[in-house]
């Protein structure tokens, strides 16, 4: 009798590990995302940067290395062209037949005033903010590679990396995938940025075209170093 029931439960253990083995790099990335822009809008004037990230991200916020429950989010962000360090900035955003004023905070880390707006306004076909009596229009960026095509790029440069990170039925990590400018205060070409924090605290990036796919820079080649700070920017849009 014990003899089959341990029959049994070794047949499920390796059940299990066959399951775990049949899964792709990209499969478990996707499965342990922490926080994934999926659609993002940009506008702008004479004083201000004015972008919007939509996706998902944890409900629970940390750097853990692990991926918890995800909720929605609509990070609105505006980054002054001149150095504005102002308690916080109230602006109203329209989408459609909808408005509200929001109220968005200053975050040092990133030297803009941000605000997830997720529970205030459902995103539409157009989207503007308001700011001193100014409309900026925010114009969604249809990039030519799109969120899943960049996690696809992603996984392939970093699949030897990322397999180590697999431990028989667990993925010992978690990821996160966003947009990044070209500079700090001149936002010229956008990019993806695609990065993989672990439990032991370490962390590795690739910058990824918007436009063509190219690999730009990996934080794991001397070339990258520096480049895609997974530090950096694992926390850039953390509130």
């Amino acid at each position: 009798m014990f003899k089959k029931i341990f029959v049994s439960l070794s047949l499920f253990v390796v059940m299990l590990g066959l399951t775990a083995c049949g899964k792709t790099t990209k499969k478990w990335a996707v499965e342990n995302m922490a926080e994934i822009t999926k659609e993002y809008y940009f506008g702008e004037n004479d004083d201000v940067f004015v972008t919007l990230a939509v996706g998902e991200r944890e409900k629970d916020y940390l750097l853990n290395g692990q991926a918890t429950e995800l909720v929605n989010f609509s990070l609105l962000s505006l980054k002054f062209k001149e150095d504005n360090y102002a308690r916080a900035e109230v602006v109203q955003v329209v989408s459609n037949d909808s408005k509200v004023d929001v109220e968005a905070k200053y975050n040092s880390f990133n030297d803009s005033y941000m605000v997830d707006i997720v529970d205030d306004v459902e995103i539409g076909e157009s989207v503007s903010v308001v700011y001193e009596g100014e409309t900026i229009v925010l114009q969604k960026q249809n990039f030519a590679v799109d969120y899943e095509k960049a996690i696809e790029i992603a996984t392939n440069e970093l699949k030897e990396k990322l397999d180590e990170q697999k431990s028989f039925n667990h993925f010992e990590a978690e990821c996160y995938l966003r947009v990044m400018s070209e500079k700090d205060r001149d936002f010229g070409e956008l990019y993806w940025c695609f990065t993989c924090l672990n439990y032991e605290g370490e962390s590795f990036s690739v910058v990824i075209s918007t436009s063509d796919g190219k690999i730009l820079a990996n934080s794991l080649t001397e070339e990258g170093e520096g480049v895609a700070n997974s530090k950096s920017v694992a926390n850039s849009n953390n509130e």
